[in-house]
């Protein structure tokens, strides 16, 4: 038997729900996503969805989440967003107009014109994909994908973009807690400061990595049993089928609070090319580097965090003016808003902020 189509009496009542239901936000961003998920289920017909938190400047994620059975793995989408890049990369989804679109609207009905739906979703059951970047002035907050048992409408597009406004303030909201509330890292943990490395093969499988960088991989939470974090496959993805062999760069923290920054690069096997291996390496992040995605999600101006860099770096207000061109008294403005919206009271307090990242030098 055929679904009934929903009415606009059906969109109005589920989005009040959702909007009553984000107005007490959720104790964390995965509650966002989740209140929007369950809420709409119905709706939209949800079988399965999987969602990132990312870092708003990269995009990369920093933590990943799924609800139901979502067709495929990580291993395989990361095919059709890198290797075979499909319709509605979340890459390419970032940067539009309109940051929702689903397969059947963007292929005009013909689904199976998208290799991702023809040889991972449809076998798997679904009737359409569903994607959303969780974007504003500030960066991209979270990337969701929503399948489901019908094709979907532009009516079904234009209620999950309305519902944008309400969630991403949340989003921003979490990203600032998970950022600026993390605990002190553990005396233990400071004994294994410096970098680590793992080598992974074509198959995203880890050849060999020193004891410093498994006892990393251990502390990142994921939502299944798995080799690699969700995180470490993404860069690995990029930099290995990356068109210009450019290395990839993210933010990963751990579950004892501490901040790394993790860097992919393809490796090559001499004479006979790329041998399709990728080196990992994971050391401490920067205090200045954390607290940039702190600062986006805290609603600071591009210029804000310019002066904010500065300030953490010694420079007085006077330099700060000299460097960016601007009079020292629009760098006391800056300066006041940064410490209204970070909550300090001095420059030293800024850097505290973030307790698991390295001080800048």
């Amino acid at each position: 038997m055929d679904r009934v189509p929903p009415t606009a009496r059906d969109y109005d009542r589920v989005a009040r729900r959702i909007g009553l239901a984000l107005d007490q936000p959720p104790a964390s961003a995965d509650g966002a996503i989740e209140t929007i998920l369950h809420a709409s289920a119905d709706l939209l017909g949800i079988t399965g969805s999987c969602w990132h938190h990312t870092d708003p400047s990269s995009g990369l994620p920093t933590a990943s989440s799924m609800l139901g059975e979502p067709p495929g793995s990580l291993e395989e989408s990361l095919i059709y967003e890198f290797r075979r890049p499909d319709i509605n990369r979340f890459d390419e989804l970032r940067s539009r107009r309109s940051p929702v679109s689903a397969i059947s609207t963007e292929t005009g009905g013909e689904l199976r014109a998208s290799a991702r739906f023809r040889e991972m979703i449809e076998p798997a059951g679904s009737a359409d994909e569903l994607r959303v970047a969780f974007v504003d002035q500030f960066g991209l907050w979270a990337a969701l994908a929503i399948f489901t048992d019908r094709k979907l409408t532009g009516e079904d597009l234009r209620f999950v973009s309305e519902l944008l406004p309400l969630a991403i303030p949340v989003l921003r909201s979490a990203a600032a807690a998970h950022a600026l509330g993390a605990g002190p890292p553990t005396a233990a943990a400071d004994e294994h400061g410096g970098p680590s490395v793992l080598i992974l093969n074509r198959d995203d499988r880890i050849v060999t990595a020193d004891a410093t960088a498994r006892r990393r991989l251990a502390l990142v939470p994921e939502p299944r049993r798995v080799e690699l974090p969700g995180l470490i496959s993404f860069v690995s993805a990029q930099a290995r089928w990356g068109a210009d062999g450019r290395s990839s760069t993210a933010q990963m923290r751990t579950d004892d609070g501490r901040w790394f920054l993790v860097n992919a690069s393809r490796l090559d096997s001499g004479d006979s090319g790329d041998s399709g291996d990728v080196a990992v390496v994971m050391q401490p992040a920067p205090a200045l580097t954390v607290l940039d995605g702190a600062l986006r999600a805290l609603g600071l101006s591009a210029r804000e965090r310019e002066v904010t860099a500065l300030l953490l770096q010694g420079h007085s207000a006077k330099a700060i003016a000299a460097a960016l061109t601007i009079s020292p008294w629009t760098v006391q403005d800056h300066i006041k808003a940064i410490y209204e919206k970070t909550g300090v009271r001095s420059r030293p307090e800024l850097v505290t902020l973030v307790p698991g990242a390295a001080a800048p030098a």
